[in-house]
């Protein structure tokens, strides 16, 4: 028989608070707040002194532990920092994925999980490659680095809120992701920390405080100063440029579909409406006019009538539409396959100029291992059945250069964004439709565009359906927006890019970089070790 008396009850929750504040616990305790307080360094609350902090004490509290612990306190971090990051994912699973909220919850924490494997390799890696805190700023940056990059390309990868991200207001830092991508920003957010960290176990030293606090100086400033020249001599080059050519004029077009209303049948004609009512007022010439993703809400190849309009609007404006559109096309065994597209539409009316998505979001796009799942489990998009992805990452061909069409999340995928950089694109557009992500997605999202920009010298436009519509230079540089969750138009001239980054020409170098600074602060204990063998 179960006691539920008062003194029963009483001391239960004795032993469950003697539990909780056990003291071995602790450390357990400040790696998820840890976790968690390093989000405010991330867009839109940029608090990088914090974010270094954070992980400060992360680094403190992996000192000499044993492999397990270090794994331990690792995956304690990412939960807390992951489920605070990704907090929007309720948004899509619950608001607009119809699923019940405390099953959002779960999936946002199970989520949180899975990619907080990737801090624990880091926890149960880092005391075992600096043993000694003086080895910790070699290696805790680039193992951190490391880690960020298996978590972009393991398992279709997740690219979303990089630590270098944290830099995003520092206009003259973000030119060093022209050197080594956002990875090398979130090197420099965590050489800091290290030897704060460094500095907090040494503090009795003054003398190595203060040499711990010049190498902060000297590496941040050096940065700066990089970034100050880049900026400088870059803005000569594009006014000697545009002497010989003239900017790309570019409108884009923020329709302000509520999510909820975007794929009613009821409201898809009114949509598509609204998009051409704002395109036509569109008064001075442009080159381009850009819709966002899923912008036309139906099969266009179904919709001769609403080609005829796109035909119509082109030929009034003198500039050729890209819209996002979903695409029903039948394959070689004469099966139905459906694709998230972009396409370039004027008074033609053909679907030549076409780019099909493909990097889809799993479980939102498609289901993975569809083969082993239930029909009757449909994705959280519109639509019952699965979009195919397209072929690659391939540019879009236009007479006034190659573009590099990128569909939604596609954009967060440096390695991708730098291969379409190669292959000789002159601007980079993303076209998206951030309402089903929430508030807190946009200005994370708007975020990770503007450091491809800057890290292959390529324009960006980013048009999304809900904002934040924007177009930046190839240094980042804001060339307008349009704010969040309002109807509006602008137009932007482009710079016409020229150079190449060293990112975009010799990306694939720099993994093995941070992967032999990881293993280099064992180097002293190996030689020691060695010299001493040979002693005896």
């Amino acid at each position: 028989m179960v006691d539920i008396s008062f003194k029963a009850i009483f001391g239960k929750l004795v032993k469950v608070a003697h539990f909780l504040v056990n003291k071995e616990r602790i450390p357990a305790y400040l790696a998820v707040i840890a976790g968690m307080v390093a989000v405010r360094g991330l867009p839109p609350i940029h608090e990088e002194i914090t974010m270094m902090v954070a992980f400060c004490i992360l680094f403190l509290l992996l000192a000499q532990t044993s492999f397990r612990r270090g794994a331990w306190l690792g995956f304690l971090f990412g939960c807390g920092h992951f489920t605070l990051s990704f907090s929007w994912l309720i948004t899509s699973i619950h608001t607009y994925g119809g699923f019940p909220l405390p099953v959002a919850i779960l999936a946002l924490l199970l989520f949180s999980m899975a990619m907080a494997i990737y801090p624990a390799i880091f926890g149960a890696l880092l005391p075992r490659l600096a043993p000694r805190p003086e080895m910790v700023p070699i290696a805790a940056p680039a193992l951190w680095v490391v880690t960020e990059w298996l978590r972009v390309h393991i398992f279709t990868g997740f690219a979303w809120n990089l630590t270098g991200y944290g830099w995003n207001t520092r206009e003259a830092i973000l030119q060093i992701a022209d050197l080594g991508g956002i990875y090398i920003l979130s090197w420099l957010m965590l050489f800091p920390a290290a030897v704060l960290s460094l500095l907090w176990v040494r503090r009795k030293k003054t003398k190595k405080v203060f040499i711990g606090l010049g190498m902060i100086a000297m590496v941040l400033g050096l940065s700066h100063l990089y970034g100050t020249i880049r900026i400088g001599n870059g803005n000569q080059e594009t006014n000697n440029s545009t002497r010989w050519s003239a900017p790309l004029r570019v409108a884009l077009v923020q329709g302000n579909v509520a999510q909820d209303q975007k794929w009613d049948p009821d409201f898809r004609g009114e949509g598509f409406f609204r998009y051409l009512d704002l395109s036509h007022s569109i008064a001075e010439p442009v080159d381009l006019v850009i819709w966002p993703e899923t912008a036309v809400a139906f099969f266009l190849q179904a919709s001769p009538r609403a080609m005829e309009q796109i035909s119509k609007l082109s030929q009034h404006l003198g500039a050729p539409i890209l819209t996002g559109a979903p695409m029903a096309d039948k394959n070689e065994f004469g099966k139905w396959v459906f694709s998230n597209s972009a396409v370039i539409l004027d008074e033609g009316k053909n679907f030549k100029r076409r780019y099909d998505k493909h990097h889809l979001v799993p479980f939102g796009e498609f289901i993975p291992f569809r083969d082993y799942i239930p029909e009757n489990v449909s994705k959280l998009t519109a639509g019952t059945s699965d979009f195919t992805p397209g072929p690659s990452a391939t540019p879009l061909p236009w007479n006034q250069g190659n573009i590099g069409l990128l569909i939604c999340y596609e954009v967060i995928f440096p390695e991708e964004v730098r291969k379409l950089a190669k292959s000789g694109v002159r601007w980079l557009i993303n076209i998206t439709n951030d309402a089903w992500f929430g508030e807190a997605a946009k200005p994370q999202h708007l975020a990770m565009a503007r450091v491809r920009a800057i890290e292959n010298h390529l324009p960006m436009v980013r048009v999304a359906n809900t904002g934040i519509s924007a177009a930046f230079d190839q240094f980042g540089h804001e060339l307008g927006r349009i704010p969040p969750n309002e109807m509006g138009v602008i137009t932007v001239e482009l710079p016409r890019a020229h150079s190449k980054s060293l990112f975009s020409k010799a990306g694939d170098v720099w993994i093995w970089f941070w992967l032999y600074l990881s293993v280099a602060a064992l180097l002293p204990s190996i030689w020691r070790n060695i010299f001493k063998s040979k002693q005896q």
